[in-house]
């Protein structure tokens, strides 16, 4: 009796043990035939024509060259308009007692102040890598005020002159190729007008020690740089603010944009997958994250190149393709 109830023990194990083996094998078999069919059926991807343009926000201060002008009398102080003018040489800027104070030579007039005249100055502004100090936006003169001799009545702006600006970017590959060009400028947009125009790089510093962008496209990207910029434009109603903000277009490139899926980083090596025939080839590339999900190429595949999407899976060598 009791070797028959061991037979039937034995009999159970040798079961569950052949189940088990047969279970494993067809789960190998399985993940065997799946790895190989997408080896053999690889989902592939053409290559398209992109462009890719790089703008961020700028946030600065602006310098011009101005004078403080001075009640020439004790009076009654009244003027023309509130905003900011241009004025010619010898046009009436305001009155005291109704005795004209006239404009000494080309300019623009604001009847305002800040506090910061004479001392908003480059040699002040540029030298640190610090916040800006702080400022407040001019505050008009009240018209109609009684004024003493030597009291300062506005402002006044030689024109012409170029305005200026100084601002912190976040570094980028393209910004750090503008910077370094011969006649560095970057494009700027505003909702004066809302047009692209030119602003000229004069000067610009670095928050610390430059790195290598040679093998690290994203190396750069978060490193502060301090621009000194003239600016293509200065119309009067400028004068209300010390701040300025606007759209920066750093750099516009042309090359591919394809799936991150397509692109491995190992290294600081960036690769993707071509298919040439029926063959698979790796090919580094040059480029950089465009968003979360996409990769811009600039280099290493061009419009119309077949590639594999999933590159973790993917391998070197001859494949017969279906």
């Amino acid at each position: 009796m009791r070797r028959r109830a061991r037979d039937n023990l034995l009999g159970r194990l040798i079961y569950y043990i052949l189940f088990i083996a047969i279970l494993m094998g067809t789960v190998w078999f399985y993940f065997f035939w799946l790895n190989n069919y997408r080896l053999s059926h690889p989902q592939v991807i053409e290559a398209e024509a992109a462009g890719y343009v790089e703008e961020q926000p700028l946030d600065g201060i602006l310098l011009w060259d101005e004078q403080l002008i001075y009640a020439p009398q004790d009076g009654l102080y009244t003027y023309l308009s509130p905003q900011p003018r241009r004025v010619a040489k010898g046009e009436i800027l305001a009155a005291l007692d109704g005795a004209a104070v006239r404009a000494p030579y080309p300019a623009y007039f604001y009847p305002a102040l800040d506090g910061q005249e004479g001392q908003w100055i480059y040699s002040r502004l540029w030298p640190e890598f610090a916040p800006f100090p702080f400022f407040r936006p001019a505050v008009l003169l009240e018209n109609g005020i009684q004024l003493h001799k030597g009291a300062p009545i506005g402002k006044l702006v030689p024109q012409p002159q170029v305005l200026r600006c100084i601002a912190y970017l976040d570094s980028t590959p393209s910004l750090e190729r503008r910077l370094r060009m011969k006649d560095a400028a970057i494009r700027i947009k505003t909702e004066l007008d809302g047009k692209e125009r030119k602003a000229e790089i004069v000067a610009f510093k670095s928050a610390g020690p430059a790195r290598a962008a040679a093998s690290s496209q994203d190396s750069l990207r978060g490193q502060k740089i301090k621009v000194y910029l003239r600016l293509p434009f200065f119309p009067p109603a400028l004068l209300r603010s010390r701040a300025f903000s606007a759209r920066v277009v750093t750099g516009d490139q042309y090359g591919v944009m394809v799936p991150d899926s397509a692109v491995i980083t190992k290294d600081g090596r960036n690769f993707v997958f071509l298919l040439q025939g029926s063959n698979i080839i790796s090919q580094d590339v040059d480029g950089f994250p465009a968003d979360e999900k996409n990769f811009f190429i600039v280099k290493g595949v061009s419009p119309g190149n077949s590639l594999l999407l999933d590159a973790d899976s993917a391998q070197e060598g001859p494949r017969r393709m279906w």
